[in-house]
């Protein structure tokens, strides 16, 4: 599961260690820093490497810091940072910074509050075994960070507010302004300070210290909420709001348990969880550990953010595919509706053919009476005006000698005309070709003058003019039989003038 990860509840007397996911959560056991708990500890660790882990330190020795440093971003603000935190603690290993507020006059500058932890040499065996087990570790927030996040599920509202919180490592006095932690220590369990009678006193020398410090205002009332599950705390309570500068509220299990979720009875069992339920789903805003330690997790959050993008790959695909078959699926119906109607169509197509009477021809019979029809409907032409269209042109030019005349209407291409062949000769031709084709140019030329007669065509002329035939002939004497003739064929189409 995606929020599936580890949380660590470590102090210099023992790590604790809880399995959280949204709506679940198992206390795994606590730890001793010897031998026997370092090797406890790893085999637990072993079992869950592949979970995220965030630990949360509860120690004395912890350094707070608020601090207003210019805006800037992006690099100069990592090298702002890391100079400021190296000018306030020195040479410590654990630091961090979060930016909380801008400010809101003058040059707007940035609200940051540096925490260090001063002396966590107890740490470091705990956070050898994560590196050895390859474990992404998520950070190293302070418990005073985890109690913030637990005063939202309180929603709590006041703008001043101390939580006393005693969970069995002693009692820690934490400030917050605004939602936002700005100081916290923690007294250990062995101070003579922790009896019941003495929490009231720690709890106003600590506003003391707040107000003597300029973080809390002096004018503020301070809101004190007590937590504590054997009730050590509850003494403390009168003394307080008899007290002006304080309210105070006592925080019950019931009410806790219902605010983080979480069953009564485990509550109860281990109230350790509290603060770790607070923060096992948020992002650690402040965080300590060096950037050595957080490899892993930058490689884990590479590794889920690449299953991630091929999840969404593989969803989409997995749409696109859908998509694309329910459209063929689509097709298919509509493929199948088509042939289903083309079948219903040619059914009803072939019962209503069956009802036809019987052919009495072929269609190609019917074409042919249907041309004869329309020849025989068709007006004759007058052969005698054709005969004397003709036959002037032949009177105007006696040395034109007609051999031949056929005439037609059957040609698709004379329409409503008639096609008219004639086969002539030039008599009296002495050999003189070029006289001869003048003369049959000029017999073509009366044709196409008379009434009616349309594309006068030679057909054959004594002279071959085509550039591509071979030439030939022959020559006649002078004592041959007969005189030697120009012979030459010509088609015109004759339509009659309507009047």
């Amino acid at each position: 599961m995606l929020g599936h990860r580890l949380l660590l509840f470590a102090t210099p007397r023992q790590v604790g260690v809880l399995d959280w996911r949204p709506g679940h959560m198992h206390w795994l056991g606590d730890f001793l820093p010897n031998a026997e708990g370092l090797g406890a500890f790893r085999k637990i660790i072993a079992r869950h490497a592949h979970l995220p882990t965030l630990v949360v330190a509860d120690t004395v020795d912890e350094d707070y810091r608020c601090e207003v440093m210019p805006h800037v971003q992006g690099h100069a603000r990592d090298e702002l940072l890391a100079r400021k935190l190296k000018q306030v603690f020195r040479n410590t290993r654990f630091t961090g910074a979060w930016r909380q507020t801008r400010e809101t006059t003058g040059r707007r500058d940035d609200r940051y509050l540096l925490a260090a932890l001063p002396d966590a040499e107890w740490l470091t065996p705990w956070l050898g075994i994560l590196h050895r087990e390859r474990v992404p570790l998520a950070g190293i927030a302070p418990m005073a960070l985890a109690y913030q996040h637990l005063l939202e599920k309180l929603r709590e509202q006041s703008a001043h507010t101390l939580l006393a919180c005693r969970l069995g490592s002693g009692l820690r006095l934490s400030y917050y302004h605004n939602g936002l932690l700005r100081f916290s220590r923690l007294i250990g369990g062995e101070s003579p300070t922790q009896l019941p009678g003495n929490a009231a006193d720690e709890i106003a020398k600590t506003q003391l210290y707040l107000s003597g410090q300029r973080i809390l205002p002096r004018e503020a009332r301070l809101h004190v909420l007590l937590l504590d599950p054997s009730g050590q705390l509850d003494s403390a309570q009168a003394p307080l709001n008899a007290d002006p500068a304080f309210s105070t509220r006592l925080i019950d299990m019931p009410a806790l348990a219902h605010a983080l979720r979480i069953p009564d009875d485990f509550l109860a069992a281990t109230p350790e969880v509290a603060p770790l339920a607070a923060i096992a789903g948020e992002v650690p805003k402040l965080n300590l550990a060096p950037p050595e330690l957080l490899q892993h997790h930058t490689e884990f959050r590479w590794r889920r953010a690449l299953h991630g993008a091929a999840g969404l790959v593989a969803l989409a695909g997995l749409g696109l595919t859908a998509a694309f078959w329910l459209h063929a699926q689509d097709l298919a119906d509509q493929a199948r509706l088509l042939a289903q109607q083309h079948q219903q169509y040619d059914a009803r197509y072939r019962a209503i053919a069956r009802s036809f009477p019987a052919d009495a021809a072929t269609p190609d019979q019917l074409v042919q009476t249907v041309a004869v029809a329309r020849r025989l409907t068709a007006p004759q032409p007058d052969i005698a005006r054709l005969l004397a269209v003709v036959g002037q042109p032949l009177l105007s030019a006696p040395d034109i000698m007609l051999d031949r005349l056929d005439w037609s209407d059957d040609s698709p291409a004379a329409g409503d005309g008639v096609r008219v062949d004639i086969d002539a000769a030039v008599a009296s031709f002495d050999g003189n070709y070029r006289a001869a084709m003048q003369r049959i140019e000029a017999f073509i030329h009366m044709l196409e003058s008379m009434p009616g007669v349309r594309e006068v065509t030679l057909r054959s002329s004594p002279v071959n003019a085509d550039s591509g035939s071979t030439l030939s002939g022959k020559t006649l004497d002078a004592d041959a039989a007969g005189a030697p003739m120009a012979r030459f064929s010509l088609r015109l189409l004759y339509r009659e003038a309507r009047s």
